[in-house]
């Protein structure tokens, strides 16, 4: 069966098409006698409007690309809600599509997207697609860079602090006495990655704390990288007192393997996490000591600045939003007793 059209709903309502569209668009002035017979045979036909074409005259889509490095990943997930609850309001719809962290996927997208019209984009960027995101700035698109910020060219960010909260991290274990600091990095090619990283240096160096290779794991912001790297650093001569995970999956795979191998936390080990699991986190015992991340805000920060830069398209000074991150101290961080340090000399 073929789809309606509005000239078929125009002939079931016995009414010209440009009054069938005056109805279904919403313009003009059409008397209610003839807006309910086109409300009918709009129902009847079950007719839907053609979006594209509507776009092509108006030359807006009412579409928002939203392009996530990890859609698995809770913090994402949570920032793509964010996103829709204004979209949804202002009477678009996002699509949104996944790079897993590929720079070559992303890429292709970024194509795909250049030539099919959308309003604008919203990216998770790997930080290796910095020319495709340009060529479609080029074509007057708005790009709203979030998570992940790229300093390179002039574009609109949102973001957390990524330097900021794994500072704020060890200044929390150093106050408690910790030296032997352990943490589980992300996959340091990425941009959080390598901010992360740097604020965990840079604070260690601040606190006067040894900087160790052999208390350093290089993980990929996967659950199994919480589990390899307690296993490496429990098997040290001289294991670490506390540790630091990069992100919320890698710390959901440190509690899994402490508890499977008896650890006491925090009597025998503290543990922090960069980001928590929601709702999740309260399931877990003892409950997680982390730096907050803010996903929703971020989403909804992006999406009004997409929706500002729409109404103005010469707007020309950039935006750099940095939410500052918070350290929300529970139960897995405890103070170290140098007594005990000294017993295992």
């Amino acid at each position: 069966m073929n789809r309606p059209t509005i000239k078929d709903v125009a002939e079931l309502a016995g009414v010209s098409v440009g009054t069938a569209s005056k109805v279904i668009n919403k313009k003009g002035n059409v008397s209610a006698k003839y807006q309910l017979k086109v409300d009918k045979a709009i129902k009847k036909l079950k007719y839907y409007p053609n979006e594209i074409a509507r776009g092509l005259r108006s030359s807006s889509t009412k579409v928002i690309a939203l392009l996530l490095a990890d859609y698995t990943n809770p913090f994402q997930m949570m920032l793509a809600k964010g996103i829709e609850s204004i979209t949804y309001n202002n009477g678009y719809q996002i699509i949104i599509s996944s790079t897993r962290e590929n720079s070559d996927i992303e890429k292709q997208y970024l194509n795909m997207l250049y030539q099919q019209r959308v309003d604008g984009v919203i990216i998770c960027t790997t930080g290796k697609a910095n020319d495709a995101i340009k060529r479609i700035m080029e074509s007057k698109t708005p790009v709203i860079l979030v998570d992940r910020p790229v300093f390179e060219f002039p574009i609109d960010i949102v973001s957390d602090n990524s330097e900021v909260g794994t500072s704020l991290l060890v200044n929390h274990l150093s106050n408690l006495n910790h030296e032997r600091i352990a943490i589980i990095h992300g996959n340091k090619k990425t941009i959080h990655g390598k901010l992360r990283m740097k604020g965990f240096l840079k604070a260690l160096q601040k606190n006067d704390i040894e900087i160790s290779n052999d208390l350093q794991y290089d993980g990929n912001f996967i659950y199994e990288d919480g589990i390899k790297a307690v296993r490496k650093f429990l098997h040290l001569s001289s294991p670490p007192t506390a540790i630091i995970s990069s992100n919320n999956n890698m710390t959901a795979g440190l509690m899994y393997e402490c508890n499977r191998l008896g650890v006491n936390i925090p009597d025998e080990l503290s543990v922090v996490s960069y980001g928590n699991l929601e709702y999740s986190w309260d399931l877990i015992k003892p409950r997680i000591t982390y730096v907050s991340q803010s996903p929703f805000s971020i989403g909804e920060i992006a999406a009004n600045l997409i929706f500002k830069r729409l109404q103005n398209e010469q707007a020309s000074q950039q935006v750099h939003k940095f939410l500052t991150p918070e350290i929300k101290v529970r139960e897995s961080t405890k103070k170290y007793n140098y007594k005990r340090k000294e017993e295992h000399k």
